[in-house]
């Protein structure tokens, strides 16, 4: 029974000591302090003039298609070549003491020319003698006195045999000038000419406005994008009409105006005559915008999509024109306005209107 009596006591102790020490823990916790959270101050920024956007520089070819424009019909040496750009009178390539001049003419230059003869390729001559200094008459067409009397005076000051006549292949009939042509491969210094090779040739007047890109730089390029083409001071903006892949990892991108037409518009005529031409240009990927920069940060949207910056004199409804590099141009404040970045907190408490995500490339 005293045993008994014992156990029964020690039990009751040890439930009395879990007990009080479960209600000394509620007690310590329950009247914890709050704990004090330190409290930043507001980031400001100030307004000022920005501009905002992005490009890509690279080079657009102007390809000009070439084509036969006459073929050779004299046999000797050549020895010497011309090419580039040409006017009327102006020597393209010589054989043996021949020279070979240009004349303008819609066609080819087919026959001897002489006395009693009339046609448009006589007209040519007159043109060229005239503007030579050796025929002061009207280019009728028609080889008279006075135009064998210009062809002597011409061939005395070149220091060949005044016959008085021209032979074929010693004119070659270009459409228009000035012009930029090129020899074909077998008019090269010192090659021998039996006649018949493919002499001169001469831009089409089609052009092709093209940017060649790695696969790389081509991901870059939205299809949309506008292309800012320069030759010397002018600018023609280009859009992209069509695409081709080529071998070797690139891609061509044809160019034309926006509205459809050559991207050089009404200045093609300013451009050299060359087969190829090099030609500076901007992709632009973002438009540039111009205005009153704010830090990106400092934009805020509401639930409804509305956009505004928080100024010192309070919330101030802005509309976002264009953003990029962490600015943001807004129209609705001054230069000068400050606007606030942060207010300071660790995180938005709810219900607050969020910071308008407008960073862009």
């Amino acid at each position: 029974m005293k045993r008994l009596l014992t156990g029964v006591v020690a039990l009751l102790v040890v439930g009395f000591a879990v007990a009080a020490g479960w209600w000394a823990a509620r007690a310590t916790l329950s009247s914890s302090a709050p704990v004090e959270v330190a409290s930043a101050e507001p980031v400001w920024g100030e307004a000022a003039e920005a501009t905002v956007g992005r490009s890509l520089g690279y080079a657009t070819t102007l390809r000009q298609p070439a084509v036969v424009a006459a073929s050779n019909a004299l046999a000797g040496v050549v020895t010497s070549v011309h090419p580039g750009e040409v006017n009327v009178g102006d020597v393209l390539y010589t054989v043996g003491n021949t020279p070979v001049r240009a004349v303008q003419s819609e066609r080819p230059m087919w026959r001897d020319l002489a006395r009693r003869q009339s046609g448009e390729d006589v007209a040519a001559l007159q043109q060229m003698l005239a503007g030579l200094g050796h025929f002061s008459g009207e280019a009728n067409g028609t080889f008279g006195r006075d135009t064998q009397r210009a062809v002597i005076a011409w061939q005395k000051a070149e220091g060949r045999s005044q016959t008085g006549t021209v032979a074929r292949g010693e004119l070659v009939a270009l459409p228009r000038f000035p012009i930029t042509v090129s020899l074909g491969e077998d008019i090269a210094l010192g090659k021998v000419l039996a006649g018949g090779e493919d002499a001169v040739l001469a831009p089409t007047g089609a052009r092709e406005f093209v940017l060649v890109l790695t696969d790389d730089q081509a991901r870059l390029v939205p299809a949309e994008a506008t292309i800012e083409v320069t030759f010397e001071d002018k600018v023609w903006p280009a859009v992209i009409a069509g695409s081709t892949p080529d071998q070797g990892g690139t891609v061509s991108f044809e160019l034309v105006a926006p509205d459809g037409g050559e991207v050089c518009g009404g200045d093609c005529g300013s451009l050299p005559l060359d087969p190829q031409v090099t030609l500076r240009s901007q992709v632009v990927v973002v438009p540039r915008v111009s205005g009153v920069g704010v830090p990106a940060a400092a934009v805020r949207s509401t639930p409804d999509g509305a956009t505004f910056v928080i100024t010192e004199s309070g919330q101030s409804p802005v509309t976002v024109l264009g953003s990029g590099q962490g600015m943001v141009i807004v129209e609705g404040i001054e230069v000068g306005t400050k606007v606030q970045i942060s207010d300071g907190s660790a995180a938005p408490a709810a219900g607050e209107p969020s910071a308008e995500p407008t960073e862009e490339g």
